[in-house]
């Protein structure tokens, strides 16, 4: 028999009784019906008392609230109460007692649906923490799986440095199985000048900071060599007090020695670049361009003839020829300085910066000013950087900005100094990460961004399209 259908076959069976039992109890009343009369439950057990009724009102009450659900066990509670206490109080001989045995009926009926509902809430209660408990060890089943076989290294060391739990993955990380690493102190697997980055991260940590990114860190490992590791720290908090800090990590030695091997590579490129570029500047000036100069000095000789002094229309023809040479010569000198202008060697940073926007106002009429700080003397690598990122910025700003002003911007203080271009011209959408410009073709960030990092710096790009362009380079200061 289904819920449902057992459900329907109780209520009918709980009304039927309850109905039979009140025309029990009121039977004198009906003493003049035929059959309904007669009918008296108490009789089918040889018993005549009324309290026998109202404890069979008990049973009925107890029955509809245990099948049936509380709210039914209260409807047959207020249904016995209207049923009995009219009798007793009208009806009885002794109306005190029998009103006494009604309410004791119902009290122990309320009682006992209390306590049926008290224990359904018990039941129900424990079921969910059945429940509760099967899911907790799930989720802890499944969290010690995924921690025991995570590819990066996890473990888990005190507020003073002892490792408390490691998995299996540390064994790659530092050549101690997980059972060796427990209890041993973070400050065995790594080197003295390594600590202070963990000391770092451990009061950012403390204080409530949040460390977001990776970062890198050294290690020693078991036998003996060192090692890099990128590594993600978290501070472990019960009850609000932090108790435990979660690291996890991963030997990235090896992707280490490739970049920077390919860092000394781009480097070594570069440089090679610039050195050839000052080799063909230099030929162009001193060679081709003299050269050129030679022979419209030649030209001028003939035309201005001497003794000899030539017809006018091969005069033309040589002015014609010397206004060429005389072209190519100045366009040889503007190749010759693009390629390594000899301002940078000889006056440095700040005086090429300004020759730059002076030749960008002859070209365009655009406005340009530079200012600068005084600035202390700077490593020649760290020159020229700035000067080809400010030079890049600028050919773009030639190329696409359709700008009327730019400004040139020059600080510095102990540390770093810092160079900020910026022009109103018509800007751009710029993506979510720099590395998309390069991808997208705009700026040639990708030359720009690697001689910043050559120099340890960085390269900034705001732009929104009708509001212009900022270009922010910093580099370090190294004495």
């Amino acid at each position: 028999m289904t819920t449902k259908r057992w459900r329907i076959f109780n209520i009918c069976l709980i009304t039927l009784l309850f109905l039979l039992l009140t025309l029990s109890h009121y039977h004198e009343l009906l003493a003049g019906i035929p059959v309904i009369a007669d009918v008296s439950i108490t009789s089918f057990f040889g018993l005549s008392r009324y309290a026998v009724e109202r404890f069979i009102y008990i049973l009925l009450i107890i029955y509809a609230g245990w099948s049936l659900g509380i709210k039914f066990g209260i409807a047959g509670w207020m249904a016995s109460a209207i049923a009995m206490l009219p009798r007793s109080l009208f009806i009885s001989t002794n109306p005190l007692d029998a009103t006494a045995e009604s309410i004791a009926a119902l009290t122990i009926s309320g009682l006992s649906i209390a306590i049926i509902q008290l224990h359904r809430g018990w039941y129900q209660q424990k079921q969910k923490l059945r429940g509760i408990k099967v899911a907790l060890r799930t989720s802890q089943e499944s969290y010690e799986e995924l921690f025991t076989n995570a590819s990066d290294a996890i473990w888990v060391h005190d507020i003073d440095g002892k490792i408390v739990i490691a998995n299996k993955a540390c064994e790659k990380v530092t050549g101690y199985s997980p059972d060796e690493l427990i209890g041993k102190s973070v400050s065995e697997i790594m080197p003295p000048d390594a600590l202070g980055i963990a000391r770092d991260i451990k009061t950012k940590l403390l204080k409530g900071q949040s460390i977001d990114q990776r970062y890198d860190q050294r290690s020693i490992k078991k036998d003996g060599s060192e090692a890099t590791i990128e590594l993600f720290t978290r501070l472990i908090r019960v009850d609000g007090k932090p108790v435990a800090f979660q690291n996890i990590a991963r030997d990235v030695t090896e992707e280490r020695r490739l970049r920077d091997n390919l860092r000394l590579q781009i480097h070594k490129t570069l440089m090679a670049q610039e050195e050839e570029r000052k080799r063909i500047a230099r030929e162009l000036h001193d060679d081709v361009a003299q050269s050129i100069l030679l022979l419209s000095r030649r030209l001028d000789i003939l035309i201005s003839g001497g003794t000899h002094k030539p017809l006018k229309t091969e005069v033309n023809k040589l002015e014609d020829i010397q206004a060429i040479a005389n072209e190519a010569y100045k366009s040889l000198q503007r190749y010759a300085r693009d390629l390594r202008p000899s301002i940078l060697d000889q006056m440095g940073l700040v005086a090429a910066l300004n020759w730059l926007a002076e030749e960008l106002g002859k070209e365009l009429g655009i406005k340009s000013t530079v200012k600068a700080d005084k600035l202390p003397p700077l490593p020649s690598e760290t020159e020229l950087a700035m000067f080809r990122i400010a030079q890049e910025a600028l050919n773009n700003v030639r190329r696409h900005a359709q700008a009327s002003e730019i400004d040139i911007k020059v600080k510095s203080d102990s540390n770093s100094v810092k160079m900020t271009i910026t022009d109103n011209g018509k800007g751009f959408s710029t993506p979510r990460l720099t590395g998309d410009l390069a991808r997208e073709g705009k700026l040639g960030v990708l030359g720009m961004e690697e001689r910043a990092r050559l120099i340890g710096g960085n390269i900034q790009i705001k732009s929104e399209p009708g509001k212009g362009t900022i270009v922010i380079a910093k580099a370090p200061i190294q004495t």
